[in-house]
């Protein structure tokens, strides 16, 4: 993917989520001028984009051109003909106001590396979802739980949002802070009303990160809140055995050990899928993505980068990019001179981040992955 094409889609994803937090907050003059720049953001992707990928984006930025165009300043306004509330977007009604049904732009090919972990989606996930058929005859039922578990900066979130885009399925994007209230009652409220509006959406994907703060173990949760909030977490897993309509649940977490082990029985989290370091390939593959279309010295050689800049996240790899490139900037600006991103600026970057997983981390992992798997 191109750095104009990876702008874009990045400008789109942050105007996305401005328009829809400032309709949430009622403010509809900003959400309209922010989806209408979003739409326009995914259109230029678009034109960057080939083949199935390029009808997605344009669908897509055309469907955001319309509900910016559809939203009233008034109260009481609808949407291409439906109500507003139809779409889950108006607090104060029977649905959660924060289950706002998105269509992601973004596929597998976005993605640098973890190919074995996106073949995995794909035997698991996307091919039950797109032969639906020929599944019902081998007995494979698309939706049901999966668990993406692995460290911090692996990408776990961008996977799940590359499955609803590889699907074309409604995406609902959910943080533990949305479901849980102090108020009795509300929490186990807004996890009904999520999954209500996921099955009035099907197709859909719900997709919860850090899900380990909504099912933690019970012996370790001191809030009366959490002691009730799990059993309605596994009751609304449960529900999905035998549905007709699909919906797939994706629940990510850096802490597996750290979850209620009921949820992670069959029927509930019935896949575990490892998301863990990028292998050198994807790590020189990910250099390159956040170094193109910056101004780059001679002497940077990213075979050389790769080798030393193994056991990196993929967000620990962004980071050394763009710390060694405001340096640049700063040396740019400051001389009146362009300065490139040389390989002594990012060596140097490099050596001032501080990896996220240790070697003692990465070995807990490998452990919980191998008693998982034994287990199966």
């Amino acid at each position: 993917m191109s750095t104009s094409a990876e702008f874009h889609l990045t400008s789109y994803e942050k105007f996305r989520a401005r328009g829809l937090e400032a309709y949430r907050g009622g403010d509809r003059n900003s959400a309209r001028e922010c989806l209408l720049k979003s739409a326009e953001h995914l259109f230029e992707a678009a034109a960057q984009s080939r083949g199935r990928l390029r009808e997605v984006r344009a669908r897509r930025a055309r469907e955001l051109m319309g509900l910016a165009r559809d939203i009233d300043l008034q109260a009481g306004a609808t949407l291409g003909g439906r109500s507003v509330e139809s779409d889950g977007c108006v607090p104060g009604d029977d649905r959660a106001s924060f289950a706002i049904a998105e269509r992601p732009a973004v596929g597998f090919d976005d993605i640098a590396g973890l190919e074995e972990v996106k073949e995995e989606l794909r035997l698991k996930i996307i091919y039950p979802f797109q032969h639906s058929e020929t599944a019902a005859r081998f007995g494979v039922q698309p939706g049901g739980g999966v668990l993406l578990y692995g460290p911090p900066g692996t990408g776990k979130t961008l996977l799940a949002r590359a499955v609803a885009g590889e699907t074309q399925c409604a995406f609902f994007t959910v943080k533990p802070s949305d479901i849980l209230s102090k108020w009795v009652g509300e929490a186990e409220q807004n996890l009904q009303r999520l999954f209500a509006e996921a099955r009035r959406s099907a197709p859909s994907v719900i997709f919860i990160d850090e899900i380990d703060a909504l099912a933690p173990r019970r012996s370790e949760a001191l809030s009366s809140v959490m002691a009730r909030l799990v059993p309605q977490l596994l009751t609304e897993l449960e529900g999905f055995s035998g549905r007709t309509e699909p919906i797939l649940f994706l629940g990510a977490t850096n802490a597996p050990w750290a979850l209620d082990p009921a949820i992670l029985r069959p029927g509930r989290f019935d896949e575990r899928i490892y998301v863990g370091m990028p292998d050198r390939p994807a790590v020189r593959r990910i250099l390159e993505i956040h170094l193109q279309g910056r101004p780059l010295a001679p002497d940077v050689d990213l075979e050389e980068l790769a080798d030393r800049l193994q056991g990196f996240s993929g967000a620990d790899l962004r980071g050394v990019c763009r710390k060694a490139a405001d340096d640049a900037f700063l040396t740019s600006i400051r001389g009146g001179q362009l300065r490139p991103v040389d390989r002594e600026r990012l060596l140097r970057a490099a050596a001032e981040t501080s990896p996220s997983v240790d070697a003692a981390m990465a070995q807990k992992y490998q452990g919980y992955r191998d008693r998982s798997e034994a287990r199966r």
